[in-house]
């Protein structure tokens, strides 16, 4: 019998040699210990299946349009060491893990996070869904969102979880720390991070319907970079046209009032939602922390109420504010990157980079809830944009007795653009929006 020798060209030994050879078709691998004819769906031939049928076709999937490893994988939970809890959601848990994977890190583990959705042992739509979205998204567009290794299972409890990239907090942890020490450059550095994530979202089609601070994440690695996380309740735009407004979902402050109202989702309602974050940015403290997240805020949200921005916040900064939060969602920007980057290289910005806002203390209402859930709202009126200066932390029995009981004078020192907090404010005699018995 005559035995053959295979000769490779030097283009594919440097293949063979950072790649490896596949063990069962002796040809090269595709990616580092992968090949993509052989590899797609071993686990469930090896039998380590996930027990759901679903989930099984979704990692099978996935698989079969990768060239490497670092896809959707099964991972069996046994492979996770010192499991610690680090936040709770409104509809999932968090918990920190080791990862024993000498692939993904030859010397070693690396730290992930476990998504745990709550009852997830029903299988919930918003993790099928997650899992969908990722398998959309080619390898380029998946630099910007957080990275997705797999899915693992309880065995005690049978839920599963989602395994992702360990971060190291969210943006609303981070400003609580470093406000202080953040310059302008800094915060806008941040800010076109978030709006290049969302407009991968947007440009896949998807609206992500429950962005605020609390699901933008900060990776220090060699850079520092800011990602977008949570799209379990994203939907597809033409999924999105028939709106729900008994069902309501996300964090009140940073919902767009037509959605509150019970319009439909759109692009615009996450630019909204990204105008508040933007507010966010120049207080250091999440909006309207001060008044119970209830139908009262909610209509004063409609009638026009905005949060205030911090002083020494540039006025082009509070222009395009405004535009994000216009009542109208068609007046707001199609393209927030663009304007984003435009500020950046904007003279009168640029020479107010270094300035630091100044913000008092706020203490937190008891009822101010920080975390995804879902609301309903019936005697709410048409959204419509405040024709007078914006304040937040006042209290009228009627959100149009703010216009109605601001003097001309005060009113005066205001520029219409501006959505700012006179340091006279206090002087003024307002009615209790929210009364004393609530």
């Amino acid at each position: 019998m005559h035995k053959f020798k295979t000769i490779f060209s030097k283009k594919t030994k440097n293949v063979i040699e950072y790649f490896g050879m596949c063990h069962d078709c002796k040809k090269p691998n595709t990616g580092i210990e992968w090949c993509n004819k052989c590899d797609p769906g071993r686990f469930l031939r090896e039998g380590k299946t996930s027990g759901n049928p679903e989930i099984d076709k979704l990692i099978h999937e996935s698989q079969l349009n990768t060239d490497d490893s670092y896809n959707l994988e099964w991972i069996s939970y046994d492979k996770f060491l010192d499991i610690k809890p680090i936040s709770e959601g409104g509809f999932s848990n968090i918990f920190s893990a080791s990862w024993n994977n000498k692939r993904r890190n030859p010397n070693g583990s690396i730290t992930v996070a476990l998504k745990k959705f709550k009852n997830s042992i029903n299988m919930t739509e918003a993790f099928i869904n997650e899992i969908k979205m990722y398998n959309e998204f080619d390898n380029s567009l998946r630099l910007y969102i957080v990275q997705f290794y797999g899915i693992t299972k309880d065995p005690q409890t049978e839920e599963f979880m989602m395994v992702l990239k360990f971060a190291d907090e969210n943006l609303r942890e981070y400003l609580k720390k470093n406000f202080h020490n953040l310059n302008w450059k800094e915060k806008l550095n941040i800010l076109c991070n978030i709006a290049d994530s969302l407009d991968v979202i947007h440009k896949n089609n998807y609206i992500h319907k429950d962005l605020h601070s609390g699901n933008i994440l900060q990776f220090y690695t060699d850079v520092k970079v800011t990602k977008i996380s949570d799209l379990g309740i994203a939907k597809l735009i033409q999924n999105s046209r028939i709106s729900d407004s008994s069902n309501v979902c996300g964090v009140l402050p940073y919902i767009a009032p037509e959605v509150l109202y019970g319009e439909p989702y759109t692009f615009s309602s996450d630019i909204y939602s990204f105008g508040i974050i933007m507010i966010e940015m120049t207080t250091g403290k999440p909006p309207y922390s001060n008044v119970p997240h209830d139908e009262k805020l909610a209509l004063a949200i409609c009638n026009g109420l905005r949060p205030r921005v911090a002083k020494g916040t540039p006025k082009v900064y509070i222009n395009l504010v405004n535009q994000c939060l216009d009542a109208n969602p068609e007046k707001r920007p199609k393209n927030i990157s663009y304007y984003l980057q435009y500020l950046k290289s904007y003279k009168n910005f640029i020479n107010s980079i270094n300035s630091q806002d100044s913000i008092s203390e706020n203490k937190f209402h008891s009822e101010a809830i920080y975390i995804s859930r879902y609301m309903s709202f019936t005697n709410l009126t048409i959204p419509r944009n405040s024709t007078k200066v914006q304040i937040e932390d006042l209290k009228v029995s009627d959100s149009q007795l703010i216009v109605q009981h601001i003097s001309d004078d005060f009113q005066s020192s205001f520029d219409q653009d501006y959505i700012e907090l006179n340091e006279d404010v206090d002087k003024i005699d307002l009615i209790q929006y929210y009364t004393e018995d609530g």
